[in-house]
């Protein structure tokens, strides 16, 4: 579970509706520091084959589909990483997240497949 100034987010529902986007494949939530709200959810997503779709893109969708405080960052990812029995590696994705979130400023990027950067 992750906190976000005192509200219960679960991955596992925020991955639900991140699936139900057309582009996505598959989605894993985890959780990263954060300064004012103690946690905020971040998304490593893989996108269909030929896609288009961008994480800023993904972010805005998931703006107008979820609560304010469930909106995750988002990363576009070619592979998630897997166990030997398919089940996505969260310990290390959760590793990648909390330095690339370091590394994101809290203003969005214009760049096409930068990360986004957590909900205020």
């Amino acid at each position: 579970m992750i906190k976000v100034k005192g509200m219960s987010v679960f991955p596992a529902e925020v991955e639900t509706l991140l699936a139900r986007h057309p582009d996505v494949l598959a989605a894993a939530v985890v959780a990263v520091p954060d300064a004012e709200a103690g946690q905020r959810p971040y998304a490593c997503v893989r996108t269909a084959p030929g896609s288009a779709l961008t994480a800023h893109e993904l972010h805005a969708w998931a703006a107008g589909s979820m609560a304010t405080y469930k909106v995750p960052a988002v990363e576009i990812l070619d592979e998630l990483p897997l166990t030997a029995t398919c089940k996505i590696k969260k310990t290390e994705l959760a590793e990648r997240a909390a330095t690339t979130a370091a590394a994101v400023s809290t203003v969005a990027s214009a760049r096409p497949g930068d990360p986004t950067p957590p909900a205020p």
